[in-house]
């Protein structure tokens, strides 16, 4: 039995893993808040700390797999099971706790908290109990309750609140169709874009057609799913990249699907020399003009904005990079996860076609890694043993990202090796890949 050696070895990865994240808080900043402190570190809001990222995912897998060790297989499987916690996040983003809480001086009490919300008292109670129990939000006296570092992203002042309304809504009740989806084989035998999880959730409704479809008669919640950008990015650290590559030897930029221009905007405020081409539909290149005006008159004279469909249109050609930035939105910006193989190489020639001999695409994505120990130069981080090479829990959003897709666009998070496939037959191949801790940059040049 070596379960009395895997647990010695995860205390030390897990103490390791938290020294590390001490660390690179002292970096940025005095030293961690306790969790129930309502003052920000720099840490909090910052997007490039890749350092912190892998620690962290240390630090899940091998809290995670260490309870899954010592505890009884029951114990484990049945909190899995019965996590009604998102329902309860979602019912306190929308009626506002956080922001009822936000103005009081030492917590409010229950009643006076059920008056402002409209919850029901014992129903209150109930739901912030079941919050507080895991650190969003606490009771600092007998039904008085504050807020915490946590539940400060559940204000509707914050960036996030759009994304967790998301998960919280389309998200969870695709999950809830999963099993009923799988037994209608007129939907599970088909992997069409209008054969979907979520479209089959709606069927009933009268409506046919893909989740974009959907969006486009619901304008409301694409309202809500084009403001969670930017929540998306800084849960994935997508701005690691402006840090993880060498953009000052680099010229022109054409940002592929750039939905609202986000990675532009941060792209360009620490390397103005480049000239960026913002590619995408009509439509959203209006709404990037309008977040464009938050730079100044000299950034915004380095941007050339491009309207066009690249499964119709020609890109700018001979550009030094063309980026391809994965963000969950239900709009064209989602390059490769959320299209069929098919569809991917089509994007991928399209690109290839108007490269110049220097040209790259570097495509911003999730990449599935695997659960066998790969040789060791391959260029995806493992995590040590005795974790799962994926980093098991320290991964999971990946894994709940191949659902998302799988459950919206009956589509994917792709493995490397299927991306390299894919590439190979579009004329290009893989030169660098870059691991940020949860996405991938994979980097292409003309074969």
């Amino acid at each position: 039995m070596t379960g009395n050696i895997e647990v010695q070895v995860l205390l030390e990865l897990i103490t390791k893993s938290a020294t590390e994240a001490l660390d690179e808080y002292g970096k940025y900043g005095d030293s961690v808040p306790s969790v129930y402190e309502t003052n920000t570190h720099p840490l909090d809001e910052h997007k490039m700390s890749l350092r912190l990222k892998k620690a962290i995912r240390n630090l899940e897998g091998a809290c995670d797999q260490l309870c899954a060790t010592l505890a009884p297989p029951l114990h484990t499987i049945v909190n899995r099971a019965q996590d009604y916690y998102w329902s309860c996040l979602r019912v306190a983003a929308q009626n506002k706790i956080a922001d009822l809480l936000d103005n009081t001086t030492g917590g409010m009490n229950l009643e006076a908290l059920a008056h402002e919300s409209g919850i029901e008292p014992s129903k209150l109670r109930i739901l912030m109990r079941t919050l507080a129990a895991r650190h969003c939000f606490q009771e600092v006296s007998h039904d008085v309750y504050a807020n915490t570092r946590l539940s400060l992203v559940l204000h509707s002042q914050s960036s996030h609140t759009s994304y967790i309304d998301l998960l919280t809504k389309e998200g969870q009740e695709s999950a809830g169709n999963f099993q009923k989806y799988l037994s209608d084989n007129e939907y599970s035998q088909c992997n069409d874009s209008t054969h979907t999880v979520f479209t089959h959730a709606v069927k009933d409704t009268g409506f046919h057609g893909t989740v974009y479809d959907w969006m486009k008669v619901n304008g409301d919640r694409r309202a809500v799913r084009e403001k969670d950008m930017p929540s998306m990015n800084s849960v994935m650290g997508t701005l690691s990249i402006i840090e993880g590559y060498p953009w000052e030897k680099i010229s022109t930029v054409c940002d592929v699907g750039c939905g609202n221009g986000s990675f532009v905007w941060s792209l360009l405020q620490k390397f103005p020399q480049i000239h960026v081409t913002l590619f995408d539909l009509h439509e959203t290149l209006e709404a990037a003009k309008q977040v464009s005006g938050c730079l100044s008159q000299e950034l915004q004279s380095q941007i050339h904005f491009q309207p066009g469909d690249f499964f119709k249109d020609s890109l700018p050609k001979s550009v030094d990079i063309y980026y391809c930035l994965l963000t969950v939105q239900f709009q064209l910006r989602n390059i490769i996860h959320n299209w069929p193989d098919n569809d991917v190489l089509t994007i991928l020639v399209s690109i290839k076609n108007v490269m110049g001999p220097q040209s790259r695409i570097l495509i911003h994505d999730y990449t599935m890694h695997s659960f066998q120990n790969q040789s060791p130069h391959h260029s995806l981080d493992q995590a040590p043993w005795p974790m799962l090479p994926d980093f098991g829990n320290g991964s999971m959003r990946l894994h709940y990202q191949d659902l998302t897709m799988l459950f919206m666009y009956n589509s994917k998070e792709r493995t490397l090796e299927e991306v390299k496939n894919l590439s190979q037959n579009a004329g290009l191949k893989l030169e660098q890949i870059r691991d940020l801790g949860e996405t991938t940059v994979l980097e292409f040049g003309p074969a």
